[in-house]
């Protein structure tokens, strides 16, 4: 996973750990973000993050959901992550979040 999909994960894994931390705009923004992608990588993205009212669930679990294996879920996940992080929605979230959500994210602190 290259350094800015890392970004992305480590953002989306802070929303499901520290929910305090992330406001519920940035929320809505990443909702909008994960929802450009389709239905099917959405549900895959938030079911592997444990976000927006789906359970955490392993990649082996969302391979027999989908019939694929889970590096097909990985790979998945990590192509989605990429999308994300080059768009430029994420990157103007990036500018607005808060020196705390900067620092855990500039060193890949969860």
């Amino acid at each position: 996973m290259d350094t800015y999909a890392k970004q992305v994960s480590d953002y989306l894994s802070l929303m499901t750990d520290t929910t305090l931390l992330v406001s519920e705009h940035d929320k809505a923004n990443m909702d909008i973000l994960i929802t450009m992608l389709g239905e099917v990588d959405k549900d895959i993205i938030c079911s592997y993050f444990g976000i927006f009212g789906k359970s955490k669930q392993t990649p082996d679990d969302i391979a027999t959901k989908y019939k694929i294996t889970p590096q097909d879920v990985l790979t998945i996940i990590e192509k989605d992550l990429r999308k994300i992080a080059i768009t430029p929605e994420w990157q103007m979230m990036r500018l607005s979040f808060s020196p705390t959500i900067k620092l855990k994210l500039a060193h890949g602190i969860r």
